[in-house]
């Protein structure tokens, strides 16, 4: 199985985190354009009641997936911080990063954990080549329920053109994989 990185670079996981990137960005905007800035705190403050409105459906929408169906497989570790604010436990045979291949024996422990676990759910994600979670599970007896976006936003016609249709997708396909295909409004 993966180790931990001791920094997770997915912060954008995490919704309070992306209200403090609207005020950073909101005040260097601010800071480097003074006569703009009534418009960039319009903006940010319509963006801020948007993230919170989406806040409101995510916990809505996962509010009605079973504890015991909360523990979903991965390719790799990039929803660490989605996991600690929604109670959704992420398996993964990789860490934070990509860039290097599951082992047999990371195979064989993600396995292990899925039967220990209970997983319910395997996803895809959009970054990655599918081969090693539809092998994963194959193996487990399960199938792939969608593919999650974790480091990367689909083009402008696919489903998480922005970062608000990235996490409303997520949500989605979590919520259509576990709590008997419904969806969030």
């Amino acid at each position: 199985m993966f180790h931990a990185a001791p920094f997770d670079p997915h912060a954008w996981q995490s919704l309070p985190n992306a209200h403090i990137y609207v005020k950073n960005i909101t005040a260097a905007f601010c800071a480097a354009d003074k006569s703009g800035c009534e418009t960039y705190q319009a903006n940010a403050k319509t963006y801020e009641e948007k993230l919170t409105k989406l806040g409101v459906n995510i916990d809505n929408a996962l509010a009605r997936i079973p504890e015991s169906r909360r523990t979903v497989v991965v390719g790799h570790n990039a929803f660490r911080y989605f996991e600690h604010e929604h109670g959704i436990h992420f398996l993964s045979p990789q860490g934070v990063s990509t860039e290097s291949e599951a082992s047999a024996a990371d195979v064989a422990g993600i396995l292990r954990e899925i039967k220990k676990n209970h997983a319910a759910a395997v996803f895809a994600e959009n970054i990655s080549n599918p081969r090693l979670v539809e092998q994963i599970a194959s193996e487990a007896g399960l199938s792939v329920a969608g593919v999650l976006y974790s480091d990367a936003l689909s083009d402008p016609s696919g489903p998480a053109p922005t970062y608000i249709d990235m996490m409303q997708h997520n949500v989605n396909t979590i919520v259509s994989a576990l709590a008997d295909n419904k969806h969030v409004p």
